[in-house]
Order: structure tokens, then sequence, then C-alpha cells
């Protein structure tokens, strides 16, 4: 990412904002210059708090009105290590300033359901704001009391980007949301159980659910997102890709699911040219623009690591398809998306003629997706060596 695309990141803008108004405000308010500092130093605290605090409330809604928590991740950077709990993994990462989780709709009605998590997340927001102001002493406690009011009110911005959605988007967008995207909306606790199959290695039962999804959402983004899922589990990556590019040619693609489709477009393109169902010399540069242009519809490149690790492969950098393929096996958070990553890391072993290592990645993809193609097809290369 360069310096600019960077310092104009809304995030960044907020942080330089606020770090300038709690300046001003504590030389008016304190009248001490050295009481910035501890003015900052609260800010930074609450900048911290409230997005944890906010996502807090989330859980507790989701898990009060019946919506799916798949993955909760505590702290940022390296993974530390992760537990499972029913069917929810919790991940525990070296730097614990945040929370994120993967949540989604389970049964129905799906709308009512998320609007009330929301609205419970807003709640718990709102509470840190009017404690923090409640209890205004200081510096720091100023700091913390700007800091949180105004990551609040960006919260409540209705935003929905790529692998993130706002609580003010639950709250405002999510309710007049129109067609096809609700009934999109709707398909999703039928999508919700073709995925979860998925990851247990069911791949009869995730085509069940895919089939009843054509009968009842037939056109839908939803419907055939799982239906190329279930090719891919199934190793049919050229017509998965044929899936992903006719969507693409005949619809309207919405703004937020465009990237979620180039990605798809790219990542099944390179497993199709790896496994000889494509030729290369078509399809590689269509799976490399769509990759490209993802990003710069918002996707977050770092998320892209192992779909970029396989390209390396493919084009025969082994030194940065090991690389990536580490990084995006480090940082993903689906057990799916992980295998695929330590496959490819085992792969760029293989070509490096480095098999003792390849079997290790190998055995780490085993663990997370036995039945997955590119896992049984890689055992089956390096029992042979």
């Amino acid at each position: 990412m360069s310096a600019q695309r960077l310092l104009f990141r809304p995030w960044v803008l907020i942080t330089a904002a606020s770090a300038a108004v709690i300046a001003v405000v504590e030389l008016v308010v304190g009248g001490d210059p050295t009481g910035i500092v501890m003015a900052w130093t609260g800010a930074l605290a609450g900048a911290v708090l409230l997005p944890v605090v906010t996502q807090l409330g989330l859980l507790a809604g989701s898990v009060l009105f019946g919506l799916q928590v798949r993955h909760v991740v505590l702290g940022a950077m390296r993974e530390i290590g992760s537990i499972k709990l029913g069917e929810v993994t919790f991940t525990f990462r070296a730097l614990p300033v945040t929370l994120r989780s993967q949540i989604g709709p389970w049964r129905s009605p799906v709308i009512l359901r998320c609007w009330l998590a929301g609205l419970l997340s807003a709640l718990a927001g709102f509470s840190l704001v009017t404690g923090s102001w409640l209890l205004v002493s200081d510096g720091f406690s100023r700091g913390f009391a700007l800091a949180v009011s105004g990551f609040m009110l960006y919260k409540l911005r209705p935003q929905r980007v790529p692998l993130a959605t706002s609580t003010g988007w639950l709250l405002f967008s999510l309710p007049r949301m129109p067609e096809p995207e609700r009934s999109d909306f709707r398909a999703a606790p039928l999508a919700a159980r073709a995925y979860a199959a998925l990851r247990r290695g069911d791949i009869d039962d995730a085509a069940g659910y895919a089939d009843e999804m054509s009968e009842r959402y037939p056109g839908l983004n939803a419907t055939m997102s799982c239906q190329v899922a279930v090719q891919e589990a199934r190793g049919q990556y050229a017509p998965g890709v044929l899936t992903l590019l006719k969507h693409l040619s005949e619809n309207d693609v919405p703004p937020r699911k465009m990237p979620y489709l180039l990605v798809g477009i790219a990542g099944l393109g390179f497993k199709a040219i790896e496994a000889g169902q494509l030729p290369a010399d078509t399809l590689l540069p269509t799976a490399r623009k769509a990759l490209q242009d993802a990003v710069s519809l918002g996707y977050p490149e770092f998320e892209l690591n192992g779909t970029n690790g396989l390209l390396a492969l493919i084009e025969g950098d082994t030194e940065a398809a090991v690389r990536l393929a580490e990084a995006g096996a480090e940082y993903n958070h689906s057990p799916l998306s992980r295998a695929d990553d330590f496959v490819t890391l085992a792969r760029a072993h293989m070509a490096r003629r480095d098999n003792p290592t390849a079997r290790t990645a190998l055995a780490r993809a085993e663990e997370l997706a036995p039945w997955s193609p590119r896992v049984t097809e890689t055992r089956q290369r390096l029992s042979v060596h």
C-alpha cells in the first residue's frame, strides 16, 4: 500500500483530527501544555477500548438473538494459540488490543435478528461514552472521553466494505436494504449451513443446501457463491471459474459483492491453472487482473497473501511463494483458506526439493481439511518421493 493511500484512509484521518482536537481542548480546559501527552494517552486507550466494547455488544446480541458466531479473534499480529468451544473457534494473538469476530445469520427472521444485535452493539458503545464523560476529572479522562465519542460517531456511519460492517449499517441501512440484496440476506441461513458442512468436509450435505438455494433463491449472489464453493470442494476449479465469469457478465453485481467475486475468480483461476484444468496463457492475465481490481475496490491486501503465494508458485517464484503462503497461513482465520495456504507452502517447498519441510506444512493442512482435493493430491505426490 502506498504512503499516500495510507494517509487518506478514514481511520488515519480520524486519528489525526482527534489528536488535534484533543490538544486544543486540553490547552483551553486544562491550561497546561504538558497535559496534552496524558490526554493523548487517554485518547489512545479510548480508541482501543471503544471498538472492543461495541464488538462485545455485537457478540452478546448475536448469542441473545440467534445469530451464528463462528470465530472470535482476540488481539492482533502473530497467532499464539486457539481453542474451540462448541462450534466457535477462539484465536489468541500476540498484541491484545483488538477484538474481531465472524458472525452470520443462522435462522429467520434474519434482518430483525441482525438489527437487534446491532442495536445492542450501539447501546454498549453509548454506555461507554456516557460513563467516560461522567468520570472526566483530568487530561487522561478528557482525552479518553473525546476519543470514544469520536470513534462512536464513526461507528454509527453506515458502511459495509469487504470483511467489515459498521454498527450504523446494521441500524440504519439494513432495514432499508433493497432487492435483490434483501433476498440475498434472507438466503444467508441456508448458505451458512452449506459452508458449515464444507468446513466439516461433508460435501454432499453442502451440495444439498446449494441445490435447495437454487430452488428457493435462483440467480442470487449467495446461491451462486454456494454452488461455486461446492465445485471448489470437489476440485472442479474450471467449472467454478466459468460460473463466476458468467455471473459477472450476466448480472449487475452490487459494489460490495464485486471484490469478493473478483477474489473468487483469481483464487479459482490460479487453482485451475495449477491443476491443469485451464490453460495458463489465457486465464492467468484475467485472474491476475481480477486480483488487482479486488484490492483497488477495497479488499484488504494482507488478506490475499495466500492467493498471491499461489500466483508466485505458478510463476515459479518459490521464495515469494513460501513467504506469502506462510503469512497467509499465519493470519488467515478461515480453516479452509488456511489449509489451502499450507498446501501452497508444501508445494513451494517441494519445488525447492525440501520434502521434509513440505511434509510438515502438509500435516498442518491435513489437520484443517484432510478431505480437500489439493490436500489429497499433495499427499499422493509426496508419498511417491
